[in-house]
């Protein structure tokens, strides 16, 4: 009787094994990618939430603020300025948009200011509003000053006449004719903020503001 010998295969090549370990390696590199994608994806609109948030709320305040521009005991103040901070542009005016902090209720016209100081840790700056109330011939400085946003790279503002003449700067306490105890009928602000992801395309915010009293003397 004629024996047949069957042979049993135990394990696999080394061949098998190293395909396996290849295929195995390609799978979780893809998925891998694929999961840092998506996280880094997510921070990034995180953080545009967060910058386009600070930029609406600031914006929306300095509206308002501008929008409530007044006269203080017959005297009109609206000055703008520039500090050390390139690209950055401070403003003072009497509003009567004052913000009360505190339990007493007190309202009243106030000088507003946006501030510029640099973050010491950060290649940005604050904006910081502060809010003076005025008592009879004196101000009450109240302390109240805080910080509307971070991360800013630059906030200029651009004035105009009611007859359409542009202004890089605008001074009621001036001599100069066409701003002397006048206020500007327009108020273009432009800011932008610090793109983490990429330093040279930061994100650019605008608005105009109407000013009810404009250039009336």
């Amino acid at each position: 009787m004629r024996h047949m010998s069957i042979s049993k295969r135990d394990g696999f090549t080394l061949l098998e094994i190293l395909i396996a370990i290849v295929i195995l390696a390609t799978v979780l590199t893809t998925i891998y990618a694929a999961y840092t994608g998506t996280f880094r994806l997510e921070k990034q609109v995180r953080a545009s939430d967060a910058i386009y948030t600070m930029a609406r709320t600031s914006l929306g305040r300095m509206t308002e603020d501008i929008e409530c521009v007044c006269r203080y005991n017959d005297s009109l103040r609206f000055v703008s300025g520039e500090f050390e901070t390139e690209n950055c542009m401070g403003l003072s005016f009497f509003s009567s948009s004052h913000l009360n902090f505190d339990d007493e209720r007190s309202s009243g016209i106030a000088i507003i200011g946006y501030d510029i100081v640099k973050d010491a840790d950060e290649d940005s700056c604050l904006l910081r509003r502060t809010d003076e109330l005025c008592r009879g011939n004196t101000i009450k400085t109240e302390n109240r000053g805080y910080t509307l946003c971070t991360g800013l790279q630059s906030l200029t503002y651009t004035f105009y006449d009611s007859s359409g003449t542009e202004y890089d700067s605008w001074d009621s306490e001036s001599s100069l004719t066409a701003q002397s105890n006048r206020l500007p009928s327009i108020v273009m602000i432009k800011m932008t903020f610090v793109n983490p992801e990429d330093t040279n395309s930061p994100y650019g915010f605008m608005t105009k503001v109407s000013l009810p009293m404009g250039e009336n003397p």
